[in-house]
This record gives structure tokens, C-alpha cells and sequence, in this order.
């Protein structure tokens, strides 16, 4: 089970020390809170350029299930690395990557897309996001007495597709993300990024909140320093108990990097 990171600080030192480190972080949840709307969700002032001090001591990517070109506008720093679409697609100054998630898995979602839009009508605070190489159906602000019958709605619609296995559904925070059925996923594109030039040879340093975010954990296993946030997980080496623990870290990263210059 991961330890509490603020806790464990000298541990994390230990673990960097004399170490070229990498920094991988997810959007939502991480470095902004959650919101109920996705366009609501926007980094702060101090927390963007916190990441910009950052990136110029070591390589930084943002990796999100955000489509690509929406998390490189919202965090709009450049320089970075980004990755978008629980990694299917990756954008730097030095790369740039589209994972083909093949012909029948897109008509297979193109299928989906207008009775997945039609929820969006049918129960009021459902949200339908369309990223391209995956949807997100976000009930966050849906009334407890509706899901059910949100629910329901749901399965009946993308049922069909779920059983022919050209997509999946993934679970999300108050949210069903249908995606195609490809072995590709956050920790595949972050192994992918470290055998790229700017990261290779790093230590990688992960930070995520979701469900989605512990195939990244898991990809890096004790070659990397991973941490949750929100709570315990078996997957994470560390956790943060909140979302603005986050901005506490990476000062100490910050520093942790001064002092081994």
C-alpha cells in the first residue's frame, strides 16, 4: 500500500538522489481540482508556473485523457511534452505520436456518438465529450435520483458495442469513458515517452488521481517514484490526501532538484 508522501519525504530524496528525474503529470484532479463541467477545470496562476519553473530543470509532460489539442490549450505551456487521450496521441518540440486505433473501432464509436449525445437532452447535468479517438460521458452533476435510470439508458445504448469488442468502458470519476479496444493505455505512453531522447535515462516521477492513472503506475513499478492523489493505492508507491497537496510536492521537487545541482 503507498505511503502518505508528506510523510515520507526523506524517503522520496532517497530514492532521486543523483538522479536525472522526469516528471509526468495527469490534468484533472492533479493539477486542477475536479470540477463538475469539464471547460471549469483550469490551472491556476501559481500552479502553471510552478510547472514552467520545473520543466526548465527536467523534462515535463502532461499525459491526460483529455484530447490533445484541449490539454495543450489549457495548460499552454511550451516546450512541454503533452499526451493526450489516455496517450493514444503525443505532441513535443521533439516527437509526435498517433496510436491507430484502427478503422472498425472508430465507426464502431462513430455509431455511438449521436445516442450518446442524445443523454445529454434526455437528463439534464449529463455531459457527452467527444476527444476523437474516445468519448467521455460525464454525470458529475446528474442528480442521485436519475442515475438509475441514467444508467440504464446508457448500457442499453452502447451494449451492443461493448459485446462485439472493438471498444471498452472504462471507469472514471463520475464519469463512462468508451474507448477502442486497443492495448494502449497512459502506462504504455509513458514507457513509449522514456525511450524518446529528452526522457531517456530519467527517473520518472508520476502524479495522477484516477483510475486511468494506475496503468501508469503499475507500467513503472519501482523504476519510477509514483503518487496518488485523494487516497491509498495499492498501485502508487506515495499519496496525497488532496489536490492541493500537489503544489506542496512539486516545491519540494523543486528543491530536491536545486540541491543536487
Amino acid at each position: 500500500m503507498s505511503r502518505y508522501l508528506l510523510k515520507s519525504v526523506e524517503e522520496m530524496r532517497s530514492r532521486l538522489k543523483g538522479r536525472e528525474i522526469s516528471l509526468f503529470l495527469d490534468y484533472d484532479g492533479t493539477l486542477t481540482p475536479v470540477t463538475g463541467r469539464p471547460e471549469d477545470a483550469r490551472i491556476s496562476f501559481q500552479m502553471k508556473e510552478l510547472v514552467r519553473v520545473l520543466a526548465g530543470s527536467m523534462p515535463v509532460a502532461i499525459v491526460s485523457g483529455r484530447g490533445l489539442a484541449d490539454i495543450e490549450a489549457l495548460v499552454g505551456i511550451d516546450g512541454l511534452a503533452y499526451a493526450g487521450n489516455h496517450g493514444l496521441e503525443a505532441a513535443s518540440p521533439d516527437f509526435t505520436m498517433t496510436y491507430d486505433i484502427g478503422r472498425a473501432a472508430r465507426e464502431e464509436l462513430d455509431g455511438l456518438e449521436p445516442a450518446l449525445t442524445g443523454l445529454e437532452e434526455d437528463f439534464k447535468g449529463v455531459i457527452f465529450e467527444n476527444k476523437g479517438s474516445s468519448y467521455t460521458v460525464h454525470y458529475r452533476l446528474l442528480g442521485s435520483r436519475h442515475f438509475h435510470a441514467f444508467k440504464e439508458a446508457f448500457d442499453r445504448i452502447t451494449a451492443p458495442a461493448l459485446s462485439r469488442g472493438l471498444v471498452r468502458l472504462a471507469l472514471s470519476k463520475r464519469a463512462f469513458e468508451i474507448r477502442a479496444n486497443v492495448d494502449w493505455n497512459k502506462g504504455r505512453a509513458v514507457l513509449w515517452m522514456l525511450d524518446r531522447n529528452r526522457f531517456r535515462g530519467t527517473m520518472p516521477v508520476f502524479i495522477g488521481d484516477d483510475e486511468t492513472d494506475k496503468d501508469a503506475y503499475r507500467a513503472l513499478g519501482p523504476g519510477g517514484v509514483s503518487v496518488h492523489v485523494g487516497s491509498e493505492a495499492e498501485e502508487a508507491a506515495f499519496h496525497l490526501v488532496a489536490q492541493d497537496e500537489v503544489k506542496v510536492f512539486l516545491k519540494l521537487l523543486l528543491d530536491a532538484r536545486g540541491a543536487a545541482c
